[in-house]
């Protein structure tokens, strides 16, 4: 039995794999998937991690990237169904279901790493907490320590890695991790994106006009907005502008959780 962790860099996977290799389980292979586009924060945190993990436990993180770019992604046309021949556009989980980026930078590296590896039997450790029971899927292939065996809440993770000062510096922007694009976020992590990454939001100002600019020239394309009920960035920025100089950053918390970044 090959047991495999995924880990993301965020609170909850890192205080399970620091957990499972203090507490020596059975754990074969760490992955990591790199999506090409997260935070220069997150890319130093996890070679940080993969020192500790190498120095302490003898343990390597396997780094997994996507076979095509974001942008051929998004600039993709859609093969078959009844957009066939659209531009696929910006990933929009909430109207579109299924995030389509996280299939290509996530879910098929993982499923192509698998198969290359042949293993007879495997079990994945997911690090969801107890306030996400309700996010278990289905499969006995999928372990839950932080559940199961340590009975450890989003809070609890935060203290642990607080205590052995292994916080990630990306939480002093947000509540959560991922590509800084990522159109699950809240509208005040876009802000932090905004005021704190200013090449981060310009990448997505660019993809954004380009799309519009394909759209107006008569092209069908799925979703030209990063934002719900298409808001640009030029709408989004004047509205962070216009809350700055109120003194009043008042937002709604994260639309969507259920986007299996975690997987």
């Amino acid at each position: 039995m090959t047991h495999i962790a995924t880990l993301s860099g965020g609170k909850d996977s890192t205080a399970m794999l620091d957990l499972l290799l203090r507490d020596k389980k059975p754990l074969d292979h760490i992955v990591f998937y790199d999506t090409l586009h997260e935070f220069a924060a997150m890319y130093e945190y996890i070679a940080k991690l993969g020192e500790y993990f190498r120095a302490r436990y003898g343990k390597e993180i396997t780094i997994l990237k996507p076979a095509m770019s974001f942008e051929e992604c998004v600039f993709g046309r859609i093969s078959r169904g009844e957009n066939k021949g659209a531009i696929r556009g910006l990933p929009a989980p909430q109207t579109q279901g299924f995030c389509a980026w996280r299939r290509e930078a996530k879910v098929a590296p993982f499923e192509r790493w698998l198969k290359a590896q042949s293993f007879d039997e495997y079990k994945i450790y997911i690090g969801y907490t107890t306030d996400e029971t309700r996010r278990r899927m289905d499969g006995n292939e999928f372990l839950y320590p932080l559940i199961d065996d340590y009975n450890m809440s989003e809070a609890d993770c935060t203290a642990y890695l607080k205590e052995r000062e292994m916080e990630n510096p990306l939480y002093r922007y947000f509540s959560r991790t991922g590509c800084y694009f990522c159109p699950a976020q809240s509208k005040r992590a876009f802000y932090q994106v905004w005021k704190n990454f200013k090449p981060e939001w310009e990448y997505m100002k660019r993809i954004e006009a380009e799309l519009l600019a394909l759209r107006d020239g008569g092209e069908a394309v799925l979703n030209t907005s990063w934002f719900a009920g298409n808001l640009t960035c030029t709408d989004m920025e004047a509205e962070f502008i216009r809350l700055s100089r109120q003194g009043s950053l008042a937002f709604d918390d994260e639309p969507l959780k259920d986007c299996f970044c975690k997987i």
